[in-house]
């Protein structure tokens, strides 16, 4: 990534809470859970000796929601990258990830995001697999080539889904959708 692209920038790590200014994030590989410098929440599409940060605030909120819920405590720092930096390629246009990251502010979270407003933070990001967003501005699950192949249109999805609803939600009512056009 461009060094000159990231200056000026901002760095967010959301993840488990209970570290302090002064201390170092490290990847999942290089600490065992609990041990100092232990915040990465792993899951299973990022890269266990790297630590993920963002230049989006409320994207790494999403991340320190997601520790608050599942592990008891979640903390939105931000950060300073050690090493070289690379592009997330699952937010490549704010993602990021470096060996290391150093903490220089904390902000620990007493109460987590709700579903909806974790979706609604990391919907400008997300897509299908051909590219599509997932998501409009307000919400609505956009259409994909394979709905299209089945006849469907942006108008029936309108109709048919709530704003806000999970992509996994949303599969399963268009297939039930489906099934009650093909019987």
């Amino acid at each position: 990534m461009a060094r000159d692209r990231l200056a000026g920038a901002e760095f967010w790590h959301g993840g488990i809470g209970g570290l302090a200014v002064g201390d170092e994030i490290l990847p999942p590989t290089a600490q065992a859970a609990g041990a100092p410098g232990h915040s990465a929440l792993y899951m299973d599409e990022a890269r266990a000796d790297r630590v993920y940060f963002t230049t989006d605030r409320e994207l790494a909120r999403v991340f320190a929601s997601i520790a608050l819920r599942c592990r008891g405590a979640g903390a939105l720092y931000r950060v300073q990258p050690i090493g070289n930096v690379d592009t997330d390629p699952d937010f490549p246009a704010v993602g990021l990830h470096a060996r290391r990251a150093l903490i220089l502010d904390v902000e620990e979270l007493t109460s987590p995001l709700s579903s909806e407003e974790e979706r609604r933070r990391e919907a400008p990001y997300v897509t299908w697999d051909d590219g599509r967003p997932i998501y409009d501005a307000n919400g609505r699950i956009q259409i994909t080539w394979q709905m299209e192949q089945y006849g469907l249109t942006q108008s029936d999805l309108d109709r048919q889904l709530p704003a806000w609803i999970h992509p996994n939600d949303a599969a399963d009512r268009v297939a039930a959708l489906l099934g009650t056009r093909h019987a």
